[in-house]
């Protein structure tokens, strides 16, 4: 068993569903509500999805969007970083954050914003570990 992390991007809302037994471990949402509003999202046509894996094991995943904005210009925000309970705290998610960092280089956005809702401290401290001031939206 390897201990490398592989990340890669999901295409569209059939491959992007594979992350929904992950996702289900911070999330009440049923399969058909995360359905649903990932072909939404898809249909806006500035969202997309990635995931890590170890050894072809889904571990982490995390969508982002990008889009243009009169204040910063073009940006990159990351949305809903989850990492499977088994191993978070191994620095997963902040490699998940490198590759969308590295992605918002590649295209040319002048920002990489996150967003986060009150209350959820250890949300606010992995972003705080990661990069980012920004304490709240």
């Amino acid at each position: 068993m390897s201990d490398e992390v592989i990340i890669r991007e999901l295409v569209g809302p059939d491959q992007t569903m594979t992350i929904f037994p992950l996702y289900s471990q911070v999330s009440r949402l049923s399969q058909a509500v995360v359905c649903q509003r990932l072909s939404a999202m898809f249909a806006q046509s500035n969202y997309r999805c990635i995931a890590a894996y170890i050894d072809e094991r889904m571990v982490g995943a995390s969508g982002f969007w990008t889009g243009t904005q009169l204040w910063c210009g073009k940006y990159i925000e990351a949305d809903n970083v989850v990492v499977d309970s088994a191993v978070r705290s191994q620095g997963i998610g902040g490699k998940m954050m490198a590759w969308i960092e590295a992605e918002a280089e590649r295209t040319e956005c002048a920002v990489v914003r996150i967003a986060m809702v009150l209350g959820r401290e250890r949300t606010h401290q992995f972003y705080a570990r990661n990069g980012s001031s920004t304490t709240a939206c």
